[in-house]
């Protein structure tokens, strides 16, 4: 159980390579970010360029598409933004953005005492004096403190879990020492003189210290509560923000596989995640943040109903008894690593479905210019 709880802030295969609080070395959010050169297309999460919306695709998607087949049942809302069903989807290309280890470490742990230390190219290891701990290398950051630790004891978001407990926290309350607009703001400013450029697409979670406190659960290396490690008490001074940062271009979201192993497109997997409270950042998790590059055209999309076809069919031959509600599917950019540093992006459909039977959540990948369904697991 304790095992499990580490990725809860940061997956177990990462925790050494990234784990990471407070705005200190820049002046806990209150500079001016330094304007990065502005690319001659747009990036993460601004809007289509003008020649690129002239352009149609032909390709008509529903708001809503209903079937039965079997024990297959489609009752699924489509996702597909205004700018796709208008003018088609941009074609991208992808490269991913670089930190600037110095800055990090100045802007993470500027006023930090630091204890210990390993730098080598690429790949850059700091502690605290308070147990702060750093990791820099070309594609991700990992920052953490100790309070994290604490709030990684009453804030679950693996769904996964059983005490999966982020549904508890609200997502619609500013907090007393900032709105969770100027937290972002705040965030993003940093970000920005650490070398990482962001749309504005973020979830927030509401993370008030007495729901934190009565959620808080420590266990022992035998699974049983161990109230000797819990924080103690839990003030207003705790009250903090947990952001989920996504990316997306042109209102379409990118879809993430969080360090090329957890495909689930959740917020749990999100490529940005941020502990944010009155003292600054708390944790940071980054890997692999994307700038996009429009190319020439629009991607070629097959018809909504050969996607479903794929999933009714995948369902469809299964003899186990149960039955399977399909309920949502997202368009999708998908980035797939294309050599010398650069990616590919695909549009893929992302299908989200009900195992009636047991009441399990499965998710489906099916591209969206072949209809062949992705298996992350082969890649």
């Amino acid at each position: 159980m304790k095992n499990k709880r580490i990725k809860r802030i940061i997956t177990a295969a990462v925790l050494a390579a990234a784990l990471c609080i407070t705005l200190a070395g820049c002046g806990n959010g209150s500079k001016e970010a330094p304007q990065a050169d502005a690319p001659g297309k747009p990036e993460t999460g601004e809007g289509i360029s003008e020649e690129a919306a002239s352009q149609e695709t032909g390709v008509e998607m529903p708001e809503h598409y209903d079937k039965e087949a079997g024990n297959v049942s489609f009752k699924t809302e489509v996702i597909v933004s205004d700018e796709v069903r208008e003018s088609g989807l941009q074609k991208l290309s992808a490269s991913v953005q670089k930190p600037d280890p110095e800055k990090v470490l100045e802007c993470l742990m500027g006023d930090t005492e630091i204890k210990a230390k390993n730098e080598e190219e690429n790949n850059y290891w700091y502690e605290g004096a308070n147990h702060e701990i750093l990791t820099i290398n070309d594609t991700s950051i990992g920052f953490s403190t100790q309070f994290s630790v604490y709030v990684s004891n009453a804030f679950r978001l693996q769904q996964g879990y059983s005490d999966y407990n982020a549904d508890k926290y609200r997502l619609d309350k500013d907090l007393e020492f900032a709105s969770r607009q100027e937290a972002f703001e705040n965030i993003r400013q940093v970000l920005e003189i650490m070398g990482i450029r962001i749309g504005d697409d973020y979830q927030c979670y509401v993370l008030e210290h007495a729901v934190m406190q009565s959620e808080e659960a420590v266990m022992d290396i035998n699974g049983n509560l161990d109230p000797a490690n819990y924080k103690g008490s839990w003030t207003q001074d705790d009250d903090s923000y947990y952001f989920v940062i996504n990316q997306s271009y042109g209102n379409t979201p990118a879809y993430h596989v969080f360090y090329d192993n957890f495909p689930l497109a959740a917020d749990e997997n999100a490529p940005i995640q941020v502990l944010y409270n009155q003292d600054g950042i708390q944790f940071l998790q980054l890997e692999k943040v994307f700038t996009f590059t429009e190319q020439e055209g629009n991607y070629d999309l097959k018809p909504f109903e050969k996607m479903a076809e794929v999933i009714e069919m995948k369902y469809g031959m299964l003899l186990d008894g149960s039955t399977y509600s399909v309920n949502q599917a997202v368009l999708y950019y998908m980035e797939n690593k294309a050599g010398g540093g650069q990616y590919e992006v695909l549009p893929v459909w992302i299908f989200n479905t009900t195992d009636n039977g047991t009441g399990k959540k499965l998710q489906d990948i099916v591209d969206a210019q072949t209809g062949e369904e992705i298996l992350w697991e082969e890649r």
